[in-house]
Protein backbone atom coordinates (compact mmCIF):
# COMPACT_ATOMS: atom_id res chain seq x y z
CA UNK A 1 0.00 0.00 0.00
CA UNK A 2 1.37 3.40 -0.98
CA UNK A 3 1.74 6.31 1.43
CA UNK A 4 -1.23 8.02 -0.24
CA UNK A 5 -3.47 4.98 0.26
CA UNK A 6 -2.34 4.57 3.84
CA UNK A 7 -3.29 8.17 4.58
CA UNK A 8 -6.67 7.65 2.93
CA UNK A 9 -7.34 4.53 5.02
CA UNK A 10 -6.74 6.15 8.39
CA UNK A 11 -8.52 8.90 10.32
CA UNK A 12 -6.95 12.31 10.63
CA UNK A 13 -4.85 12.80 13.73
CA UNK A 14 -6.02 14.83 16.68
CA UNK A 15 -9.69 13.91 16.33
CA UNK A 16 -11.63 15.45 19.24
CA UNK A 17 -14.02 12.52 19.75
CA UNK A 18 -12.74 11.92 23.30
CA UNK A 19 -11.72 15.35 24.50
CA UNK A 20 -11.10 15.64 28.28
CA UNK A 21 -14.50 17.27 28.83
CA UNK A 22 -16.21 14.49 26.90
CA UNK A 23 -14.40 11.84 28.97
CA UNK A 24 -15.44 13.58 32.18
CA UNK A 25 -19.07 13.76 31.07
CA UNK A 26 -19.02 10.08 30.05
CA UNK A 27 -17.56 9.11 33.44
CA UNK A 28 -20.17 11.11 35.37
CA UNK A 29 -22.94 9.77 33.16
CA UNK A 30 -21.78 6.16 33.56
CA UNK A 31 -21.39 6.45 37.32
CA UNK A 32 -24.86 7.98 37.62
CA UNK A 33 -26.45 5.14 35.65
CA UNK A 34 -24.52 2.53 37.63
CA UNK A 35 -25.56 4.04 40.95
CA UNK A 36 -29.17 4.22 39.82
CA UNK A 37 -29.08 0.58 38.71
CA UNK A 38 -27.61 -0.62 42.00
CA UNK A 39 -30.35 1.25 43.87
CA UNK A 40 -33.15 -0.36 41.88
CA UNK A 41 -34.16 2.76 39.94
CA UNK A 42 -34.63 0.74 36.74
CA UNK A 43 -36.72 -2.02 38.32
CA UNK A 44 -40.19 -2.34 36.80
CA UNK A 45 -43.09 -1.69 39.17
CA UNK A 46 -45.87 -4.25 38.94
CA UNK A 47 -47.05 -4.64 35.37
CA UNK A 48 -45.81 -1.20 34.33
CA UNK A 49 -43.31 -0.92 31.44
CA UNK A 50 -39.69 -0.08 32.40
CA UNK A 51 -40.14 3.67 31.97
CA UNK A 52 -36.87 4.48 33.76
CA UNK A 53 -34.80 2.48 31.27
CA UNK A 54 -36.61 4.08 28.33
CA UNK A 55 -35.93 7.55 29.75
CA UNK A 56 -32.27 6.63 30.40
CA UNK A 57 -31.94 5.53 26.76
CA UNK A 58 -33.79 8.37 25.03
CA UNK A 59 -33.08 11.43 27.17
CA UNK A 60 -29.29 11.70 26.49
CA UNK A 61 -29.67 11.64 22.66
CA UNK A 62 -32.44 14.24 22.94
CA UNK A 63 -30.24 16.45 25.14
CA UNK A 64 -27.37 16.01 22.69
CA UNK A 65 -29.54 17.19 19.79
CA UNK A 66 -30.69 20.17 21.86
CA UNK A 67 -27.07 21.03 22.69
CA UNK A 68 -26.09 20.67 19.03
CA UNK A 69 -28.81 23.10 17.97
CA UNK A 70 -28.09 25.68 20.67
CA UNK A 71 -24.37 25.51 21.51
CA UNK A 72 -21.77 26.54 18.94
CA UNK A 73 -19.09 24.58 20.79
CA UNK A 74 -21.00 21.32 20.31
CA UNK A 75 -21.49 22.09 16.61
CA UNK A 76 -17.77 22.76 16.23
CA UNK A 77 -16.95 19.52 18.07
CA UNK A 78 -19.21 17.50 15.78
CA UNK A 79 -17.84 19.27 12.72
CA UNK A 80 -14.26 18.32 13.59
CA UNK A 81 -14.97 14.62 14.18
CA UNK A 82 -13.93 12.18 11.48
CA UNK A 83 -16.93 10.26 10.06
CA UNK A 84 -14.89 7.09 9.65
CA UNK A 85 -13.78 7.21 13.26
CA UNK A 86 -17.26 7.70 14.68
CA UNK A 87 -18.41 4.79 12.49
CA UNK A 88 -15.56 2.53 13.57
CA UNK A 89 -16.43 3.06 17.25
CA UNK A 90 -19.69 1.22 16.55
CA UNK A 91 -17.48 -1.87 16.49
CA UNK A 92 -17.88 -1.94 20.27
CA UNK A 93 -21.48 -2.99 19.68
CA UNK A 94 -20.20 -6.57 19.83
CA UNK A 95 -20.68 -6.26 23.62
CA UNK A 96 -24.28 -7.14 22.76
CA UNK A 97 -23.02 -10.72 22.71
CA UNK A 98 -23.68 -10.55 26.46
CA UNK A 99 -27.36 -11.04 25.63
CA UNK A 100 -26.58 -14.26 23.75
CA UNK A 101 -24.41 -15.59 26.58
CA UNK A 102 -27.06 -14.71 29.15
CA UNK A 103 -29.68 -16.51 27.06
CA UNK A 104 -27.35 -19.51 26.86
CA UNK A 105 -27.38 -19.69 30.66
CA UNK A 106 -31.17 -19.64 30.65
CA UNK A 107 -31.50 -16.16 32.14
CA UNK A 108 -33.11 -14.29 29.23
CA UNK A 109 -35.76 -15.38 26.71
CA UNK A 110 -34.32 -16.28 23.33
CA UNK A 111 -37.05 -14.27 21.59
CA UNK A 112 -35.33 -11.16 22.95
CA UNK A 113 -31.71 -12.20 23.31
CA UNK A 114 -31.14 -13.77 19.89
CA UNK A 115 -32.23 -10.84 17.65
CA UNK A 116 -30.91 -8.20 20.07
CA UNK A 117 -27.57 -9.93 20.63
CA UNK A 118 -26.88 -10.98 17.07
CA UNK A 119 -28.10 -7.61 15.78
CA UNK A 120 -25.46 -5.89 17.89
CA UNK A 121 -22.82 -8.38 16.81
CA UNK A 122 -23.70 -7.78 13.13
CA UNK A 123 -23.38 -4.01 13.48
CA UNK A 124 -20.19 -4.34 15.53
CA UNK A 125 -18.50 -6.60 13.00
CA UNK A 126 -19.59 -4.52 10.01
CA UNK A 127 -18.58 -1.15 11.49
CA UNK A 128 -14.80 -1.39 10.85
CA UNK A 129 -15.36 -2.38 7.23
CA UNK A 130 -17.78 0.49 6.65
CA UNK A 131 -15.31 2.86 8.33
CA UNK A 132 -12.58 1.66 5.97
CA UNK A 133 -14.87 2.32 3.00
CA UNK A 134 -15.44 5.85 4.30
CA UNK A 135 -11.73 6.55 4.78
CA UNK A 136 -10.88 5.21 1.32
CA UNK A 137 -13.98 6.79 -0.26
CA UNK A 138 -14.73 3.44 -1.87
CA UNK A 139 -17.65 3.09 -4.25
CA UNK A 140 -20.91 3.04 -2.29
CA UNK A 141 -19.34 4.27 0.95
CA UNK A 142 -22.17 6.72 1.64
CA UNK A 143 -24.82 4.04 1.10
CA UNK A 144 -22.91 1.68 3.39
CA UNK A 145 -22.70 4.34 6.08
CA UNK A 146 -26.44 5.04 5.94
CA UNK A 147 -27.12 1.29 5.87
CA UNK A 148 -25.13 0.73 9.06
CA UNK A 149 -27.04 3.54 10.77
CA UNK A 150 -30.38 2.11 9.63
CA UNK A 151 -29.56 -1.40 10.85
CA UNK A 152 -28.17 0.02 14.09
CA UNK A 153 -31.33 1.96 14.91
CA UNK A 154 -33.54 -0.93 13.79
CA UNK A 155 -31.69 -3.20 16.21
CA UNK A 156 -32.27 -0.75 19.06
CA UNK A 157 -35.97 -0.34 18.28
CA UNK A 158 -36.65 -4.07 18.01
CA UNK A 159 -34.65 -4.84 21.16
CA UNK A 160 -36.53 -2.25 23.22
CA UNK A 161 -39.88 -3.39 21.85
CA UNK A 162 -39.20 -7.04 22.68
CA UNK A 163 -37.73 -6.09 26.04
CA UNK A 164 -40.99 -4.33 26.97
CA UNK A 165 -43.28 -7.02 25.57
CA UNK A 166 -41.43 -9.87 27.26
CA UNK A 167 -41.11 -8.21 30.68
CA UNK A 168 -42.47 -9.89 33.79
CA UNK A 169 -46.24 -9.40 33.94
CA UNK A 170 -46.09 -8.06 30.40
CA UNK A 171 -48.77 -8.66 27.74
CA UNK A 172 -47.50 -12.13 26.77
CA UNK A 173 -46.08 -13.20 30.12
CA UNK A 174 -47.25 -16.43 31.71
CA UNK A 175 -46.23 -17.72 35.12
CA UNK A 176 -42.90 -19.51 34.91
CA UNK A 177 -41.84 -17.91 31.62
CA UNK A 178 -38.42 -16.40 31.20
CA UNK A 179 -38.70 -12.61 31.15
CA UNK A 180 -36.47 -9.60 30.53
CA UNK A 181 -36.38 -8.37 34.12
CA UNK A 182 -32.63 -9.01 34.23
CA UNK A 183 -32.16 -6.00 31.93
CA UNK A 184 -33.04 -3.79 34.89
CA UNK A 185 -30.28 -5.23 37.06
CA UNK A 186 -26.61 -4.28 37.23
CA UNK A 187 -24.40 -4.99 35.31
CA UNK A 188 -26.58 -6.01 32.34
CA UNK A 189 -28.68 -2.85 32.57
CA UNK A 190 -25.61 -0.79 31.64
CA UNK A 191 -26.20 -1.89 28.04
CA UNK A 192 -29.71 -0.44 27.50
CA UNK A 193 -29.33 2.37 30.04
CA UNK A 194 -25.85 3.62 29.11
CA UNK A 195 -24.26 2.00 26.07
CA UNK A 196 -27.36 2.17 23.88
CA UNK A 197 -27.74 5.97 24.22
CA UNK A 198 -23.98 6.38 23.66
CA UNK A 199 -24.20 4.45 20.39
CA UNK A 200 -27.38 6.33 19.45
CA UNK A 201 -25.52 9.63 19.83
CA UNK A 202 -22.70 8.26 17.65
CA UNK A 203 -25.28 7.35 14.98
CA UNK A 204 -26.74 10.86 15.21
CA UNK A 205 -23.27 12.38 14.78
CA UNK A 206 -22.75 10.17 11.72
CA UNK A 207 -26.05 11.37 10.22
CA UNK A 208 -25.09 14.99 10.81
CA UNK A 209 -21.73 14.37 9.16
CA UNK A 210 -23.29 12.61 6.18
CA UNK A 211 -25.76 15.43 5.67
CA UNK A 212 -22.93 17.93 5.85
CA UNK A 213 -24.62 19.93 8.59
Amino acid sequence: MTDTNMKAAAPASGQPLLKPLVLILLAIWGMTVMTAAKNGVFDAVGDQPPFAIVVAALLPPALFLLAYRTLSGVKAWVGAIDLGLVTAVQGWRVVGAAFVFTWGYGLLPGTFAIPAGYGDILVGLAAPFVALMIWQKSAGWRTAAYGLIFIGFLDFISAFAMGVILRENGPVYQAGDLHTGLLAEFPLTMIPSFLVPVFMILHIIAILKLRGR
